[in-house]
């Protein structure tokens, strides 16, 4: 009896692993401060704005989502002139890189290929 309700349980954990999807974190670089997406879009593109921030004189948007198509998605519904995009290589509000200072952020952003980015 014991091994049908570990089966069970197996099986209930896997079908909830492969329901939720793993984000990332993006941020998006543009010359000037963007405003935020409306409700509606985020939930369509499942899409979470974390942060908008100025490092160097250059402005961030940090967002998670599922993937970069999801991110290019959501500069597309935007309408932003982004400059580029980012991968986060740490949490944007995990304890490691919360507790630097945002200009201290830069390195652990990651360029990567962005399709709605000017060159």
């Amino acid at each position: 009896m014991k091994l049908k309700n570990i089966t069970q349980a197996a099986i209930a954990l896997t079908i909830m692993a492969a329901g939720t999807a793993q984000a990332d974190q993006f941020a998006i670089k543009t010359s000037e401060a963007e405003t935020g997406a409306s409700q509606r879009l985020l939930t369509s593109l499942q899409v979470r704005e974390i942060d908008a921030v100025k490092i160097n004189g250059v402005h961030f948007t940090v967002i998670e989502a599922r993937d970069e198509g999801y991110a290019e998605a959501y500069i597309y519904g935007q309408n932003i002139s982004a400059e580029g995009l980012y991968r986060l290589e740490a949490d944007w509000n995990g304890t490691g890189l919360s507790s630097l200072p945002v200009e201290a952020r830069e390195p652990f952003l990651q360029e990567i290929a962005c399709e709605f980015c000017a060159s």
